[in-house]
């Protein structure tokens, strides 16, 4: 069986591809209407995947019978439009509820157990420790696989996202009372080894303070508090998830993943900072987060890696954690604006990301000026895949410029890239962030992909460093072509190049109007003499 991954990225076709990705929001795909607009718009903004949820309700409203007409459409709808398609199984839970069930789910609270919070009410959510919820769940998803599987000659869904931000909200556990039984039955030894064996998860530290308990209860294993209440849901959500993954992968073996509702204390104590609460609980309890990550890699094996919903501003220790689990690191979902566009930069030059998603772009109307940096981004982000797609192992770097880190350097063998945000030519205004990625081709030459900088060169003392040669490419039909060999005006006679926001005004009363390159992507070759 051919292998779905190269390195740390999804194989399509042969090669390494990087997911550009767009989602779109959730009813964007509940008619065969809103998937036309939804996917014309993802098209239009020039990303190559797009993300769709499909709905347990719409696509099995009443039980045993299942309507594919929805997910046909967006098969078919995407490879129409020459996207790549991530289905995203809205099932048990979305955002922590389980809104997206069917109705004969939902009015039947006594065959389809719910959980229970600590004040005594039962909540509109599925309890992940009842099986007839589960097993209804993996039937479906194993409808689902098995009619792309049908569908899709020509492969145009690429992975499958199971559930939607699991989790629990309002307590940090379940007080059901299949939860409670749950609570006070031996501990599964796997989960045991997986928190004992995951050195830099806070509940390791309270598990060895304990005494090292390798059997009991979870009272009796873990010291009472939020940690073990958050470590028993992860593991009664990835058995859960490991009987859905399992039921669809035997029907079609594609990359499947879980997304993850992030806040302060998923990134092990790091400095992250987002709405929505500091305590299990006030964030989704049980989620695939960094403190519990080994808990679900232990349980649910079906599941190839855990992927962060990126909705905070320190995103390095998000990427590098997760990143650090399977070398596998995917954004499902995170903001298409100023924030999240270096974000996107960062997450596939600077850790190797399979792929990046912002979330809600079809709402976006692609003629309007404040869009135009994202559908700009996604444009230079495809440029990158095509250099990575022919060189996945090439050494790479992302930089962002910004207030407080104003220029950055890297080396190209012995000469230094300066990058700078500001130049007396007018190329770049001072508008903060400034991205890019670099990519290493070979002796002494990279690509430079981004906007918002000039680079100039500098080299050890007695020698003075130049351009061999500046090109710079534009993308057409995902693959990069030459448009422009810089040279004379266009690098101040070999001394720089600018990567300007696209339209950036030049300074008044400047005699030579050249702002060549404008197409953000460069590749230089250097020397020193």
């Amino acid at each position: 069986m051919t292998s779905p991954w190269i390195g740390p990225y999804l194989a399509v076709d042969g090669h390494p591809f990087v997911v550009v990705g767009a989602e779109v929001h959730n009813s964007s795909s509940s008619t065969t209407r809103a998937i036309s607009r939804s996917f014309d718009a993802v098209q239009q903004l020039g990303a190559n995947t797009v993300l769709a949820p499909v709905a347990w309700d719409l696509f099995e409203p009443t039980e045993g019978s299942f309507d594919t007409h929805l997910l046909d459409a967006m098969i078919h709808g995407a490879r129409a439009r020459g996207l790549k398609l991530i289905p995203l199984w809205f099932g048990s839970w979305k955002n922590a509820a389980s809104t997206y069930v069917p109705n004969w789910v939902k009015r039947n609270p006594d065959r389809f157990s719910r959980s229970v919070l600590g004040d005594g009410r039962r909540i509109q959510h599925v309890t992940p420790f009842g099986g007839q919820a589960r097993d209804a769940d993996a039937r479906a998803f194993a409808a689902v696989m098995r009619r792309i599987a049908e569908v899709d000659t020509d492969h145009t869904v690429i992975a499958v996202q199971v559930e939607n931000e699991i989790g629990l909200l309002g307590d940090s556990r379940d007080r059901s009372e299949l939860a409670e039984a749950r609570f006070n039955s031996p501990v599964e030894t796997n989960v045991i080894d997986a928190i004992a064996g995951d050195t830099e998860a806070p509940l390791h530290a309270e598990w060895v303070t304990a005494g090292r308990r390798t059997e009991g209860t979870w009272a009796e294993v873990f010291p009472a508090g939020d940690r073990a209440d958050e470590a028993f849901m992860a593991a009664a959500f990835a058995r859960y998830t490991q009987v859905v993954a399992a039921a669809g992968r035997a029907e079609l073996n594609l990359p499947l993943f879980v997304n993850a509702w992030l806040d302060r204390d998923s990134v092990l104590d790091g400095p992250v900072a987002l709405a929505g609460g500091k305590r299990p609980g006030q964030y989704p309890s049980g989620g695939p987060v960094l403190p519990v990550a080994a808990i679900w890699e232990a349980l649910a094996p079906d599941i190839d890696f855990l992927a962060p919903d990126m909705y905070v501003d320190d995103a390095a220790p998000v990427f590098a954690g997760y990143k650090a689990r399977r070398d596998r690191l995917f954004i499902p979902e995170l903001r298409g604006d100023a924030p999240g566009i270096p974000q996107m930069f960062e997450a596939i030059g600077g850790h190797a990301a399979l792929g990046v998603a912002p979330f809600g772009v079809d709402s976006y109307i692609t003629d309007d000026p404040e869009i135009a940096p994202l559908t700009d981004a996604y444009g230079l982000l495809r440029a990158a895949a095509a250099v990575i797609a022919e060189s996945p192992t090439a050494r790479m770097r992302a930089i962002t410029l910004n207030e407080d880190n104003p220029s950055a350097e890297f080396s190209i063998g012995d000469v230094r890239v300066n990058i700078h945000t500001k130049d007396e030519w007018g190329y770049v205004t001072p508008t903060y962030p400034g991205y890019a990625i670099v990519i290493e081709d070979g002796d002494d030459a990279a690509y430079l992909i981004g906007r918002g900088f000039w680079i100039t060169l500098a080299a050890a003392e007695g020698l003075t460093p130049a351009f061999l040669s500046a090109t710079a490419f534009e993308l057409e039909d995902s693959e990069l072509v030459p448009v422009f060999r810089l040279n004379g005006d266009e690098t101040a006679s070999g001394t720089l190049i600018p990567f300007p926001f696209p339209n950036t005004p030049l300074v008044p009363g400047r005699a030579i109007p050249t702002r060549i390159p404008e197409t953000g992507i460069v590749r230089i070759s250097v020397y020193a003499v």
